[in-house]
């Protein structure tokens, strides 16, 4: 009998050497070969950069665009924002966050979001949406939505504000309390 350990739950599976290994944990029910499995080196000693830079050129496949992990803004000591005026920018950019009632995550690169204005939408520019069951729309306008930006890679994302937040709320809440008496709203 061997033995394998499921690098996602890390369970130990013991296999038979006649049927072979298991293609998946049975206790998390994953894949357990290398399909979704990706190994990094964290400490690359001196020696493996020297054989790595030489088969590289050899190979032809050296290139002075290639920088490894500095493409994504990470320097050689593993430390994101390597220049001072980088690092003191997402300082600032924290501290203001820090301040905010509501921080969401860049759906692009999960990094916190900095709100940066609010948006009007007037009546002209928006068409409610009228439910089924429902006399009047959940959201009317004009109404105002949250801009923020994320300090990493610049995206934007609108959210309704809190007053138009609580508008909704109470318009489905009071739907939920007349179907509750079998009455249209």
């Amino acid at each position: 009998m061997s033995t394998q350990v499921c690098p996602w739950c890390d369970t130990e599976i013991v296999w038979d050497e006649v049927l072979g290994p298991e293609e998946e944990c049975p206790h998390c029910m994953n894949e357990l070969n290398a399909y979704r499995s990706l190994s990094v080196d964290l400490e690359i000693d001196e020696d493996d950069k020297r054989l790595r830079r030489m088969e590289a050129e050899e190979n032809g496949t050296a290139s002075e665009d290639d920088k490894g992990w500095s493409n994504f803004g990470w320097d050689e000591d593993n430390m994101q924002w390597g220049s001072p005026d980088k690092l003191k920018l997402q300082e600032s950019a924290d501290k203001l966050i820090h301040h905010q009632v509501d921080v969401p995550e860049c759906s692009h690169c999960r990094e916190y979001m900095l709100l940066t204005g609010q948006e009007t939408v007037a009546g002209s520019s928006f068409e409610p949406h009228v439910h089924e069951g429902m006399s009047q729309p959940l959201l009317m306008a004009p109404f105002k939505l949250d801009v923020y930006v994320c300090t990493s890679c610049f995206h934007v994302q609108r959210m309704l504000n809190h007053t138009g937040r609580e508008a909704m709320t109470v318009k489905l809440q009071a739907m939920s309390d007349l179907e509750a008496n079998n009455e249209k709203v």
